[in-house]
């Protein structure tokens, strides 16, 4: 209904703009907000890259990347999950260099493909064709959670050139020291390539999941790239000393594993099996809801065939790897 009244002229003089101390206050209270729902933050972000809900481009994280017909380019495909701990620390002064330097270690961003906001969709079938995939439903839901609704998000296509300059004042920033940054970095393209992406809402009165499905997300990198050596500076970059960097760098097979990174402050993660393909979950300490209850936070990730699947939701352990097996296989 439409009223008038709401642009009066008269309301309009005593507009003001909001105190900044109250937009500081507020944003502490949604950062406390999201870490009491179980899944903290950085662990929500590493889940966006590894299923492709908006493009997380970092030197140390590379998903999967597209066959070409061109021999320009080394070649990835995600085929399991490892997690890295790190202290949270260091990924809010991660963050903090993102907003100061722009780009972080990137020179240049050009966006192919705009991804566009997600969009509901009424039912699987609907949502099938623009995902390129038969959408999978779980067959088994813990007791009184009900499928809620269904969202898709397009494709979205973009490439970055890397700044060697930027990268080694990061890793000042970070006074990561003993890293040397290779040369030959400077302006070539890294192509970021999003598939659609599924993501299906669950919910009862006290407890909510969320089921995200997607073909592998792409990137592809300049040919004579050493990727371990790269692994190894993204791995310092989080924090970790030399000679853990190095031994996870070496033991990382980069062309077909996502390292997730996981603070310090998870409950559990370890490696698990879902319908014979490798997978990771995490567990969050979680904390104790208004009504007494204590909700956990899990997120399982893992792969099957070209597809990436992600499942998270203040769920035990137990109820999240059942809806995952019961998915069609």
């Amino acid at each position: 209904m439409n009223d008038d009244r709401l642009d009066d002229p008269l309301l309009h003089q005593y507009r003001r703009e909001p105190d900044p101390r109250f937009a500081r206050s507020l944003r502490e209270r949604l950062r406390r907000a999201e870490r009491r729902q179980g899944i903290s933050r950085p662990v929500m972000r590493a889940l966006a890259t590894a299923c492709g809900i908006g493009v997380v481009v970092a030197l140390f994280a590379i998903p999967s990347v597209r066959v070409s017909a061109q021999a320009l380019l080394d070649l990835f495909r995600v085929r399991r999950f490892a997690a890295v701990q790190f202290d949270e620390a260091r990924f809010e002064a991660l963050r903090s260099a993102d907003q100061d330097q722009g780009l972080l270690v990137f020179d240049r961003k050009e966006t192919i493909r705009d991804a566009g906001p997600p969009r509901y969709v009424p039912t699987r079938d609907a949502a099938s064709p623009e995902a390129g995939f038969a959408v999978s439903e779980p067959s088994y839901l813990p007791e009184g959670l009900r499928a809620d609704s269904m969202f898709i998000q397009g494709e979205g296509e973009m490439r970055f050139t890397v700044s060697e300059a930027k990268l080694r004042s990061l890793l000042d920033r970070l006074d990561v020291k003993g890293v040397t940054v290779p040369s030959g970095l400077d302006g070539h393209w890294v192509e970021v390539r999003k598939p659609a992406v599924v993501m299906q809402k669950f919910r009862s009165k006290r407890r909510h999941a969320v089921l995200i499905q997607a073909k592998s997300p792409e990137v592809s990198i300049p040919a004579g790239w050493d990727v371990e050596q790269l692994g190894e500076i993204g791995l310092r970059a989080l924090g970790l000393n030399s000679t853990e960097a190095r031994r996870i760098a070496k033991a990382t097979d980069w062309r077909n594993t996502l390292l997730v990174p996981v603070p310090l402050d998870v409950t559990t993660f370890r490696q698990v099996t879902v319908q014979g393909n490798s997978g990771l979950l995490i567990t969050t300490k979680g904390e104790t809801g208004p009504d007494g209850n204590h909700r956990e936070g899990t997120m399982l990730m893992w792969t099957s065939g070209d597809r990436v699947y992600c499942l998270r939701g203040t769920l035990s352990a137990r109820e999240v790897m059942l809806m995952a097996e019961s998915l069609p296989s």
